[in-house]
């Protein structure tokens, strides 16, 4: 956030029913970057609060009319993600703790320092900042933690990732094309953790998962009653990726309105939240997914062609898994060693013939159904014992007989064949060798000598 030379740190609202008080504190924290008002009321602040977009709330606890306290209450009805700090000329403990249990982050005790001052709102931000970061990594972890960031070996999937880790060093717009389950997500995490903004948040919202009446507010954010069921005020997807990454994903089903406003953040770098006037700068990195051809939806007046080239600098198209079953094993054995892990269940490997089933299946749902597959398997395998192919749905399975070649035909020898007829006709004649001679034109004692031959 910039405004001219001065980097903007924060917007700060100080609540003191003494002006002073405001004015000493709004000059400590003007000097390092914060924009700073004052309010000398608590209701007058609330409705600055309710009118403007706030990052922290220094109040006095104790104020004629509504006091600190109740003020607090109020904040966080309105916003319970907001910053808030006391200051207590009253040296209270018993307020201070109050305060803190109700959600403020620190007391500040009068006399205070600018120093002191200044020290414990950086020390607010920096815990908040930590806070959130804490939570996004370990979302991030989770889902990487080995479990699906796998290049293969295939030259398709290698050319990839090697154009991932490229465009990854720069802060361009990406386009990741590809069909459904195909891991567009997984290259938008890798070109995240390996940018400059890997310690920032990634934060992904899937266009085609959010009803439309609430796509605006979950992007954008929105102010407290902007709407049926807007209890309190929430910060938007943008807003939550500032200094990040923000991954949009299957942006080919947004309605041409939302697209508009997209595209306008992304020019001018500030969003508006749900019911409020006012704007607010943002940080991002965009990567936007479609399992669409965008160029065929332009076509169709479904999607803006403005929006399309203002993601597309870099597009990474990803093929389906059909088109690289080289990798399929070594996809396959990644997704067995991590849910082999999950699950606490060792097995040995696949079985030959459970490789040749995956790799001959074209996976219409290609990497996930894969994955799903795997975990399907492990679950009916026992511990120990190889993955085979009567682990896999019976829809897999049934591809497979019908693939089979016909076995080859076995034939019996001569001798063999002979034998068998002997033993057809002594059966039919109850065992009399005399009357089974006769039939067969032989004398009973060559029917003794073939039997005595197989034995």
């Amino acid at each position: 956030m910039e405004t001219g030379e001065k980097k903007i740190k924060g917007r700060i609202l100080v609540v003191d029913d003494e002006e002073r008080i405001c004015e000493a504190v709004k000059k400590a924290l003007d000097r390092i970057g914060y924009v700073v008002e004052t309010s000398l009321h608590a209701t007058e602040a609330l409705e600055k609060i309710h009118k403007s977009s706030f990052d922290m709330v220094i109040c006095d606890i104790k104020m004629p009319g509504m006091d600190g306290i109740t003020l607090l209450d109020r904040i966080k009805e309105y916003d319970p993600t907001m910053l808030v700090l006391m200051i207590t000329g009253y040296a209270s403990i018993e307020s201070a703790v109050e305060s803190m249990k109700k959600g403020a982050q620190e007391y500040i005790p009068k006399p205070f320092s600018p120093t002191h001052i200044r020290f414990l709102v950086e020390r607010a931000f920096e815990r908040r900042r930590l806070a959130d970061e804490n939570l996004y990594l370990k979302g991030e972890l989770k889902q990487l933690n080995g479990r699906d960031v796998v290049i293969g070996k295939s030259q398709a999937m290698q050319q990839v990732f090697d154009l991932a880790a490229r465009v990854a060093e720069t802060d361009s717009s990406v386009l990741i094309t590809g069909e459904s389950g195909t891991g567009k997500e997984v290259v938008a995490r890798v070109i995240h953790f390996r940018s400059p903004r890997a310690n920032a948040p990634f934060v992904t919202v899937n266009c085609s998962a959010i009803p439309e009446n609430l796509l605006e507010s979950e992007l954008f954010g929105h102010k407290k009653g902007a709407f049926t069921g807007a209890i309190y005020t929430k910060r938007g997807s943008f807003e939550l990726a500032n200094g990040g990454t923000f991954f949009l994903d299957e942006i080919g089903d947004m309605k041409l309105e939302m697209q508009e406003k997209i595209l306008r953040v992304l020019e001018e770098r500030r969003v508006k939240k749900v019911g409020s006037e006012e704007e607010l700068p943002v940080d991002v990195r965009v990567i936007a997914a479609s399992n669409k051809d965008l160029s065929a939806e332009i076509y169709e007046g479904r999607f803006r062609e403005d929006l399309f080239y203002r993601l597309n600098i870099v597009h990474i198209a990803i093929p389906p898994l059909r088109e690289h079953k080289v990798d399929i094993p070594i996809l396959a054995r990644h997704f067995l060693k991590v849910f082999s892990t999950e699950m606490k269940k060792p097995v040995a490997d696949f079985s030959e013939e459970a490789l040749s089933l995956m790799t001959a299946h074209n996976w219409p749902g290609n990497v996930r159904e894969l994955k799903n597959a795997v975990e399907r398997a492990l679950i009916f395998a026992n511990p120990g014992e190889m993955i085979r192919t009567s682990h896999f749905p019976p829809p897999l399975r049934s591809e497979m007989t019908q693939r089979a070649p016909s076995p080859a035909r076995v034939f019996k020898t001569l001798g063999e064949t002979e034998l068998d007829y002997i033993k057809e006709v002594l059966i039919a004649c109850d065992g009399n060798r005399v009357k089974a001679a006769e039939i067969l034109g032989i004398s009973p004692s060559t029917i003794w000598r073939k039997l005595q031959t197989e034995s």
